[in-house]
């Protein structure tokens, strides 16, 4: 389903690769989630994909508010789940 790299850390490449996926459109570094088109039901999905991937809980404001190089950086912190 994913073209992600579990093993991978998080990095600003690989979240731009997650959002592009569940956007459907090119990521940049310098726009947030919202100024990129996405909305509160694409940031569930967001972090639903996170969850699967890495494990991490992905904060929803977060994802909504963050471009993807401080989104990178949120999740680098954020809790595992367990």
């Amino acid at each position: 389903m994913s073209h992600l790299d579990v093993t991978r850390e998080i990095t600003a490449e690989s979240i731009r690769r997650l959002l592009a996926e569940i956007l459907g459109t090119e990521i940049h570094d310098d726009l947030t989630f919202l100024a990129q088109g996405g909305d509160s039901f694409h940031a569930v999905l967001v972090v639903e994909r996170v969850a699967e991937v890495w494990g991490i809980e992905a904060d929803f404001t977060a994802v909504l508010r963050s471009t993807p190089v401080e989104l990178a950086e949120v999740l680098g912190t954020a809790p595992r789940l367990s």
